[in-house]
């Protein structure tokens, strides 16, 4: 429930109906020619009504009659062929914001809406110009586009706890904003070349997730830097390896690689207890040859330690270490933030910029780690592995130069938190193909795993789980009576309303393994010149997984690539010239090939007709799909007074565990079990401070001598003339019990005197 102000209260107290608004569109107001207005928000499942409080989406619709100014009418200034100068304020997809309250404008008004004009309409003859608006759900209709890695199913990867954890439906929503503009932390900035949020999965925004090991079922919203972190275990173990979206080269070039996280350390860690964050950046030089930088950041030890592995043949490197205090004292919400760069000698150098609670630069200067030298080649990976610390937010970027400033480095003032997410607790091992709309996607994951997505008046997303209806509210945010605010209510109770046998499908990825065999071959000769460009692209399936990008190598196995320094003839491989990253986009898999050195180079096998590439392209065979189950809850007492009244919930892939899908079903048949009343058509004393999913308490003494909580679950708003009407639709937060039947001897469903033929 919104907060209000004294003004308001006396207002309330008055039992004022006279509305005072404020409409602004384009962020011009427009208060003074509204004619009327409309105002519509409710929670929309397909579940009966009686129970839809517990799943779906909510959008609101705002309507807006507009009059004309200064001779003017209102079609002429605001109609779909009025001057642009006038008519782009009611243009579709112009802002709207919306507010009310009681009395005069001077008393306040409370915001009601902010979305953006769906529609207008103006009719030949009238003074007026109807606008239709929907809320922050209009910003979330651009195509829906979901990563799909095989990391779950890797058959490199063993099955276990961890596996399950590679997203969630939380993770999927969160992904799902972001690629909207709506973000609840830090988002990827340009250059980003990984981003892994950790908003309740392993998966990763940017790049992609290869494998991962642990404990990934501790996420965290109250000790989250942002909005929900992992932690990992206490004595480590807890590991995600990833490979960048473009393999960056260390070669012929200035720019470094920006490497950061967000983190929170809440307490003094004990000293039997690892609390760090370890990353390892990994280039491949072709022919088994690895480089390897590890940075890891001791909170326990309050250090900083570089260090440097090689394989083929094995040799280490460093440590080198530095010792930073407020890493032990400083409790509270980190950044950590690296500057590495490769020397076209091959020394690696990093620089460290740390973002304590107390302390907003912390520098460890430049250094290096001795006597190792990275040859010429690409990325092949990087790994975190987290103990005891709660991260979220990874990013590696390619950069010209670090960003210079604190501000900078935080990006402060790049972004707005628009969004808040309940903590995950579906995870889900592979994600589902989604289609349509990025709104159409959230509101069929809330429909799965009965969870409510909206908008709230001020534009902020909210997504809260099917817990939040579980536990009735000791008190209520408003009481309404029939002998003050209470206009007009109907009380409906239906047998449709009751489920008292609730089966919910999910879907088991046990022994599921992806076909790593399948491949994308060519033999194309592509000259590349100096700093250009070049593409290749497929068309891709829905049965086809994320394919990331190939690795330099002299010959041509699946997952490599080769690059010549001549069109014809045997020339050696080109390592640490060309950047290859692979993305999609409209339905296709692009390779792209960027030649970073001032040679021309050529991609081509190393023999006549050769494989000049090979992408391993990871698909799900014909006969290998999860296999279905069913998790049953069902009310004993409930079918034995209204018969058994079955509901079957289809997840649609969203579930595939079976501890919560046995919850879903609990959920639903604690809420089905007996036929909830609805009460429709409650109208009230206009209270601008209602919200979806406030607790009401209804108290009628004149007629249903009724007194009862109840959530809001629909709220109708309408103005005109400046009297303002509100109904609300409610939904009772417990039953009336199990029946008694007391004194009663309910006939048989058959007539008893007649004798069947």
């Amino acid at each position: 429930m919104k907060p209000g102000n004294a003004t308001l209260t006396a207002a309330l107290a008055a039992r004022e109906r006279i509305a005072a608004h404020v409409i602004r569109l384009g962020g011009q107001d427009m208060s003074t020619q509204v004619q009327s207005w409309a105002l519509d928000r409710a929670y929309s499942t397909d579940l009966p009504d009686a129970m839809r409080a517990f799943s779906g989406s909510a959008s609101a619709q705002a309507d807006i009659a507009l009059s004309g100014k200064g001779g003017a009418s209102a079609p002429a200034l605001y109609g779909p062929w009025a001057p642009r100068a006038s008519g782009d304020v009611a243009r579709p997809r112009q802002s709207v914001v919306h507010s009310w309250g009681l009395g005069t404008h001077a008393m306040g008004t409370l915001p009601t809406f902010r979305g953006t004009v769906r529609s207008r309409s103006a009719q030949s003859g009238e003074d007026t110009v109807r606008l239709s608006a929907l809320d922050g759900a209009e910003r979330l209709r651009m195509p829906a586009q979901l990563p799909r890695p095989a990391g779950g199913i890797d058959p490199a990867t063993p099955y276990g706890d961890a596996t399950n954890w590679v997203a969630s439906d939380v993770w999927c929503v969160d992904h799902l904003l972001m690629g909207s503009g709506v973000h609840t932390a830090p988002p990827p900035r340009a250059g980003c070349i990984l981003y892994a949020s950790m908003h309740g999965g392993a998966a990763a925004n940017v790049g992609y997730l290869k494998t991962l090991s642990g404990n990934w079922e501790k996420w965290s919203k109250k000790d989250a830097p942002w909005e929900c972190s992992a932690s990992g275990n206490r004595m480590g173990g807890t590991w995600a390896k990833y490979i960048p979206q473009m393999r960056p080269v260390n070669r012929n070039h200035s720019d470094g690689l920006w490497l950061e996280i967000w983190a929170k350390n809440t307490s003094r860690v004990p000293a039997t207890v690892d609390s760090s964050i370890k990353f390892s950046l990994s280039w491949d030089a072709g022919k088994g040859v690895m480089h390897t930088v590890d940075i890891k950041v001791d909170f326990r030890e309050g250090a900083v330690t570089y260090s440097g592995r090689q394989l083929n043949p094995p040799q280490e490197y460093g440590p080198v270490e530095t010792y930073v205090d407020a890493l032990k004292s400083d409790f509270g919400r980190w950044h950590l933030g690296f500057w590495l760069t490769v020397s076209s000698g091959g020394t690696a150098a990093i620089t460290g910029h740390l973002v304590s609670p107390r302390d907003p630069l912390i520098e460890i200067s430049r250094k290096t780690i001795p006597t190792m030298d990275v040859p010429p080649g690409a990325m092949a990976d990087l790994t975190i592995d987290i103990s005891s610390i709660q991260v979220e937010g990874l990013q590696l970027s390619q950069l010209a130069a670090k960003p210079s400033s604190v501000a900078a480095r935080m990006q402060e003032g790049m972004w707005d938190k628009s969004a808040t997410l309940d903590e995950p607790k579906i995870p889900v091992r592979m994600l589902p193909a989604v289609s349509g709309s990025a709104w159409d996607a959230i509101t069929q994951i809330a429909r799965a795993t009965l969870s409510t997505a909206e908008f709230d008046s001020a534009g902020v997303f909210r997504w809260r789980g099917p817990e939040r209806w579980q536990t009735p509210p000791e008190k209520p945010d408003l009481t309404v009576t029939s002998e003050r605010e209470l206009a007009s209510l109907t009380l409906t109770e239906e047998i449709d309303a009751c489920r008292n046998h609730c089966s919910v499908r999910w879907a088991s990825w046990y022994r599921v393994k992806a076909n790593m065999a399948n491949v994308k071959e060519a033999i194309n000769v592509i000259q590349i010149n100096p700093g250009q460009t070049r593409s290749i692209a497929w068309t891709v399936g829905n049965d086809e997984l994320d394919t990331t990008p190939p690795a330099t190598a002299e010959t041509v196995v699946p997952d490599t690539i080769r690059f010549g320094s001549a069109q014809i003839g045997r020339t050696p491989v080109v390592h640490g010239a060309v950047e290859v990253g692979t993305h999609r986009e409209d339905g296709k898999l692009v390779l792209s090939m960027r030649n970073r050195s001032s040679e021309t180079v050529w991609l081509r096998g190393n023999a006549l007709n050769g494989l000049s590439l090979s992408l391993v392209t990871p698909t799900m065979d014909s006969g290998a799909s999860p296999t279905e189950h069913w998790e049953v809850s069902q009310d004993s007492t409930s079918q034995r007074y209204y018969g058994v009244q079955q509901y079957e919930h289809d997840a649609q892939g969203w579930i595939q565990q079976e501890e919560p899908a046995q919850r879903i079903a609990e959920i639903l048949k604690s809420a089905g079990a007996y036929p909830i009343p609805l009460l429709g058509d409650v109208e009230i004393l206009p209270d601008p401070r209602i919200e979806l999913g406030d607790a009401v308490r209804v108290v009628d003494s004149t007629g249903a001598q009724l007194d009862t909580l109840a959530w809001v679950i629909g709220i109708k708003l309408s103005a005109e003339n400046g009297e303002i009407r509100q109904t609300l639709t409610l939904r009772g937060t417990t039953a009336n019990g199990p029946p008694k039947d007391a004194g009663l001897t309910p006939d048989r469903p058959t007539d008893p005197t007649l004798t069947p033929w």
